[in-house]
């Protein structure tokens, strides 16, 4: 019987909400009291949720290893599929293709992808709100991914307590023998997993928005480096699928490359893409890559500064998304030239 207190408790809790917004309503005040009360419960419940995790409940970790990563990615997928079986969520993502030639820091930017997607769980479903995330200006090791991996669990859990899902999952154990791109490709599993909870996938306003970001970094860096910029896309007429945007993203990662290695940096590798049945997800995941090497760009000339977040775009198709990118394509080549004379 001990077991099921959380749910006696979090039934008590609700009944609490209740009473607390029915005398809010009557001396005229806000809610924000209650809702102040509801997240307050939440969180009670998400912590005895993640009490018997070792691997995600530990103190954010100095240095790390990549099996410990992929061990906590494993909670998080355990997570979840207990929401999703709860829920009842039977979509059937594809699993994520192999990864290679992966650093911390593209697997750091993995993160963000499926920290942005638990947001969008914890609005569909009513819950308090995390924080979004950029890529902080330092040195990213497995240590800083391991942190970020287990503030995804805790704020998955918030959704778990809202629910009042009392369920825990059973902690992984430790595999040796992993490498960011394993953690990165496990980490891509867990993204299209909370597609369906978060009721749908990732659109071309997703990757408009990624694109911005990308154009938002690299206007820092070309005022570092004294340079024109020019955010105003071309004109692109036409129609445009995803595979096109996916060979215009392709291009500007060489081109990324290219300064990179004029900044004298060690550059990175080209991100896999098949061509052929290319999707928005795909696309997002090549933009993602872009804003780790941009930040990566930013750590390398001393960039402290932060993007300021902006908001969802809507009603983008894949013709702005190129234009965009090709708008990106045109500065790199613009900041590369600077570099070289």
């Amino acid at each position: 019987m001990k077991e099921h207190w959380p749910i006696r408790r979090a039934g008590k809790a609700m009944a609490a909400c209740s009473v607390l917004l029915w005398v809010a309503g009557l001396v005229g005040s806000s809610a924000a009291a209650a809702q102040e009360e509801e997240g307050s419960w939440i969180e009670a419940i998400a912590e005895w949720l993640g009490s018997s995790s070792k691997s995600t409940e530990e103190a954010v970790h100095r240095e790390a290893s990549p099996g410990e990563v992929f061990r906590a990615v494993q909670d998080l997928m355990a997570e979840i599929t207990i929401l999703r079986a709860e829920l009842g969520v039977y979509d059937y993502p594809p699993e994520a293709e192999p990864q290679e030639d992966r650093a911390p820091v593209h697997v750091y930017a993995k993160t963000l992808e499926v920290l942005s997607k638990v947001i969008a769980v914890q609005r569909r479903y009513d819950v308090p709100v995390a924080e979004e995330r950029q890529i902080p200006f330092k040195e990213i090791g497995f240590g800083d991914v391991l942190g970020n991996v287990e503030h995804i669990i805790a704020e998955l859990r918030k959704v778990k307590a809202s629910m009042v899902i009392g369920r825990k999952i059973e902690p992984a154990m430790l595999v040796g023998g992993q490498t960011a791109s394993s953690v990165y490709k496990s980490l891509a599993d867990a993204s299209v997993l909370l597609d369906g909870l978060r009721g749908r996938q990732l659109t071309p306003d997703d990757v408009y928005q990624n694109c911005t970001y990308i154009l938002d970094e690299m206007e820092l860096v070309a005022a570092r480096l004294d340079v024109s910029f020019d955010r105003d896309p071309p004109d692109v007429t036409e129609a445009k699928r995803s595979k096109d945007v996916a060979l215009q993203v392709l291009r500007a990662t060489y081109k990324m490359i290219n300064l990179q290695t004029r900044l004298g940096m060690d550059a990175s590798g080209v991100p896999g893409l098949t061509l052929v049945r290319v999707t928005p997800s795909e696309v997002f995941d090549s933009t993602n890559m872009l804003l780790a090497e941009m930040a990566r760009i930013k750590l390398h000339l001393d960039i402290e500064a932060l993007r300021d977040e902006q908001p969802q775009p809507k009603g983008k198709s894949s013709r702005d998304v190129f234009a965009l990118v090709l708008g990106i394509i045109r500065n790199l080549d613009e900041i590369s030239a600077a570099v070289e004379s």
